[in-house]
């Protein structure tokens, strides 16, 4: 049988009656019609090519003998439609359509030129289903192998996320009344975050919050840097008391710009040296600004300086300040002002600094008392890093 046919006459013993001439004539002029006996097609049916195709079986014999086959082509051969020719009974038409034929000729289009336009119009139309019944099937493989990559995904984050917890202090750090906490709601799973202090002497404390730009894996890849560099300024400024924040802040900068990362960070990196009541800091474009509490009134420390990462080059200052006996140090990323009520910024850091006054400074349910917290989760990664110190401790 024809590789080039999709469009099969079955016929009776005689395939000349009824068709004749027209069979011919479509033979001649179709190369993709073939004329086949029900013993041909039984014969060779399981080498012919799944491809769309229309069965056009004559009434009589020939749909007598392929009935009991319908089930079985159909199984092998989806694409394959049915279609019934000639002059049939009511008995042989309702078992056609209960064995899954598809459609009558109309008797007016027998032996007519009709008839090609009809049975073409029927493949065409068939041919357009099985290709958006292919997209389908291609779609939800596509979506089923998005599917499973995203559950690798996830359980990758998932181990990153982890990761990143024990790159950060496990607990709160406490120092002759100074208490040294963290709190940091990821977004998502990883977070571009970061928070680090760490005792470098008996009476002092550094610490660091930095905000990479950006979600994600690219922005979590950039804190392990950060933890790297800062891990290593804390062993720096423990042997070298002279190293000045602004050094620190330089030499972070250019580690990120040597790395060439696609981001940038805001970070406040400081000192607190509690015999001497003294806070230097550093702040590389951080926003909001840290908010120091004492004496009774909020202090903003406002810097101007350039975000980690663009400039290499870049030289930094620091700033001292003198601290009281007791004082609260609050530092926040971007996420929290987010997550804050209200669409002017001023509002929001008005909010900021009377929450800064009145609360207590503990990080425990800190980000809840400052704002409600959704189910679904926060736009933008939301950490706060809360130094307080009270009186009454041992010098």
């Amino acid at each position: 049988m024809s590789d080039n046919a999709n469009i099969y006459l079955v016929c009776g013993e005689d395939p000349l009656c009824p068709v004749g001439d027209w069979v011919h004539r479509q033979l001649h002029e179709n190369p993709r019609v073939k004329v086949v006996s029900v013993d041909a097609l039984m014969r060779s049916f399981n080498e012919l090519p799944l491809s769309p195709a229309i069965l056009l079986i004559q009434a009589g014999d020939a749909l007598t003998q392929c009935l009991p086959q319908f089930a079985r082509w159909m199984q092998r051969w989806p694409s394959l439609q049915m279609l019934l020719f000639g002059p049939v009974s009511a008995s042989d038409l309702e078992a056609f359509y209960g064995q899954g034929g598809c459609d009558l000729v109309p008797a007016a289009l027998s032996n007519t030129d009709g008839l090609s336009s009809y049975w073409q119009a029927k493949l065409d139309y068939f041919e357009r289903q099985v290709k958006v019944e292919h997209q389908k099937t291609q779609a939800t493989r596509k979506l089923q192998a998005m599917a499973a990559n995203l559950l690798v995904v996830e359980e990758d984050q998932a181990l990153g996320a982890s990761v990143q917890k024990m790159l950060m202090p496990e607990a709160a750090l406490n120092l002759k009344g100074l208490t040294v906490a963290h709190d940091i709601r990821p977004s998502l799973m990883l977070t571009g975050d970061f928070i680090q202090y760490s005792s470098i002497r008996a009476h002092e404390v550094l610490f660091c919050l930095a905000d990479v730009s950006g979600h994600g894996t690219g922005s979590a890849l950039v804190t392990v840097l950060l933890n790297e560099q800062v891990e290593r300024l804390v062993l720096m400024a423990a042997a070298d008391s002279s190293l000045s924040i602004g050094r620190m802040m330089a030499q972070i900068n250019e580690a990120l710009c040597e790395a060439v990362f696609d981001h940038h960070v805001t970070c406040v990196l400081g000192i607190i040296d509690l015999r001497n009541n003294q806070l230097r800091y550093c702040s590389a474009g951080h926003f909001p600004h840290p908010l120091l509490v004492q004496n009774g009134a909020v202090q903003v420390l406002e810097a101007g300086e350039l975000p980690l990462g663009l400039l290499k080059s870049k030289e930094y200052d620091a700033v001292q300040l003198a601290l009281a006996s007791e004082f609260k140090l609050l530092i926040m990323s971007d996420g929290v002002l987010q997550g804050l009520r209200g669409e002017a910024l001023a509002e929001k850091e008005a909010t900021l600094k009377a929450f800064a006054l009145g609360d207590s400074g503990e990080v425990e349910g800190l980000l809840e008392r400052l704002f409600e917290v959704s189910d679904d989760g926060l736009a933008d990664d939301a950490s706060v890093l809360s130094l307080v110190r009270k009186v009454g401790y041992d010098r």
